[in-house]
């Protein structure tokens, strides 16, 4: 009698479980876990693709391609999984995974809050088996209340595991996390449709490789590449790329950022100055037993031209000081002081809209700077005397070096006679050099309208472009 009630106990329990399966659906709305959000963006490219389907038809299909179309080689993010379980083979790690998420979706303890989604609901452990760079197992002082790993439901659980189908490897593993549809419609296109179309070419052999192992350089690439595909559209953006990976003893992270201003001035010099853009930021790749040719603005080792193959992924001077946040404009003194000889135009657009959208400049101080350097010029111009004003600009490494050489400016400019001053008090207080402003950058700024203007007017002289320019300090010592 006894054994007949624990046999339709355990029916019912059965039966409850198989509705939960059946009625188990997974909702797309972003968590703001970069982890999570790219493997639900995955599953839902994937189910869409697949409407027929239900969840554990997916999560089985997924597990088809992770084991016999990849070989199983997920080591680097689902740590000793069902999947990368050395002791199972074949098919077993197939069923032994489909069995996990059967428990994950039915369990019915555990009553919290996800630590993803932050919805309340049944959770389950989510250790390194089925999650990246958490503590789990021994680590139980890890997390809150010593859990033995993050707690989570099953929705984030399900969309972790189509993680794979979302990432890019560089070596380590590489997230692409976009504030818009359109950063997430690229990275889809790029990493999960790409996916799929190897995988029904029989082409697919694991994670998608990039040509890329230098993340920082990868990133001002798909940057480019978001921005040239929607050039019709206004985007601003914040891309953000994590580069990770979950492997054993190795776990480690990087989170590189192109906040919004850098990006938008990416977007905008993309569109106007593309080719200027690329002729600066290639001068400042650091290759290794190479020479630059300022004559036919090239990169050569040993009289051989370098290609993109050999320095994609050496350091570039221009990517990182943008990621630091530190001022390229420095750099953009000196490419331009390069070009005063070259025959092709130049201009200063490019410094421009630097200066605008991530130094923040104004058009009144731009502007007045410019005047700055059209009066300079036509004293230097009147007195044939292009080296002297140069030398005394380029050479002002501090604050109290640049007000000399300007106020000697101006006293000259009222020594000849000149109606016009170079600037008046009001614009140096309140346009010139404002509070917060760093006075480098208006000298270089300075530097830039000034050369450009040299090379408008053809001017031959002789100029040291090889000369460098003295860096300034960086510090915002008052002016």
């Amino acid at each position: 009698m006894e054994e007949q009630m624990n046999f339709e106990f355990k029916d019912e329990e059965f039966e409850k479980k198989k509705r939960m399966l059946e009625n188990f659906k997974v909702t797309f709305e972003e968590t703001g876990d970069p982890f999570v959000d790219a493997g639900g963006m995955a599953l839902e490219y994937i189910s869409k693709q697949f409407p027929e389907k239900t969840i554990m038809e997916l999560i089985e299909w997924a597990a088809k391609v992770y084991v016999v179309k990849w070989n199983a080689k997920l080591n680097a993010l689902f740590l000793n999984s069902p999947i990368t379980q050395t002791s199972k083979k074949g098919n077993q790690k197939i069923l032994s995974t489909i069995e996990m998420f059967k428990e994950i979706i039915t369990k019915s303890s555990n009553l919290g809050f996800c630590r993803y989604c932050g919805n309340k609901t049944y959770l389950s452990k989510a250790g390194r088996d089925v999650s990246c760079l958490v503590g789990s197992g021994t680590f139980v002082n890890f997390h809150h209340s010593h859990e033995a790993g993050l707690m989570i439901c099953p929705q984030c659980a399900v969309k972790y595991f189509f993680l794979p189908f979302g990432l890019l490897s560089m070596g380590n593993l590489t997230i692409l996390q976009s504030t818009t549809n359109y950063g997430t419609e690229f990275w889809k296109m790029k990493t999960v449709k790409t996916n799929l179309d190897k995988i029904s070419r029989g082409t697919s052999e694991g994670i998608l490789k990039s040509d890329f192992k230098n993340p920082k350089n990868a990133l001002f690439k798909l940057a480019s590449e978001l921005i040239n595909i929607f050039a019709n559209k206004e985007i601003s953006e914040n891309l953000t790329l994590y580069h990770f990976t979950n492997f054993a003893a190795s776990v480690d992270c990087n989170i590189y950022s192109i906040p919004n201003p850098v990006f938008n001035f990416l977007s905008r010099v993309l569109k106007i100055k593309a080719r200027q853009w690329f002729d600066f930021t290639y001068r400042y790749y650091h290759i290794s037993k190479s020479k630059w040719n300022e004559k036919t603005n090239q990169w050569e080792i040993k009289d051989k031209i370098v290609t993109e193959d050999d320095y994609r992924n050496c350091r570039n001077e221009i990517f990182n000081k943008l990621l630091e946040g530190r001022s390229i404009l420095s750099n953009m003194t000196s490419y331009y002081k390069k070009q005063i000889k070259k025959t092709k135009g130049i201009d200063s657009s490019m410094a421009v809209y630097y200066a605008k959208e991530v130094i923040k400049m104004t058009s009144e101080q731009i502007n007045l700077i410019k005047s700055i350097g059209n009066k300079i010029f036509d004293l230097m111009k009147e007195e044939d005397a292009f080296k002297k004003y140069l030398v005394k600009l380029e050479g002002a490494s501090k604050a109290y070096q640049l007000r000399s050489a300007l106020i000697n400016i101006i006293k000259k400019n009222y020594s000849v006679g000149n109606e016009e001053t170079i600037v008046t008090l009001d614009e140096w207080v309140t346009y010139l050099f404002p509070d917060g402003q760093y006075w480098g950058e208006v000298r270089d700024l300075l530097l830039i309208f000034l050369y450009e203007k040299m090379h408008e007017n053809d001017m031959k002289i002789e100029v040291d472009v090889n000369e460098q320019i003295d860096e300034t300090e960086e510090n915002n010592e008052e002016i």
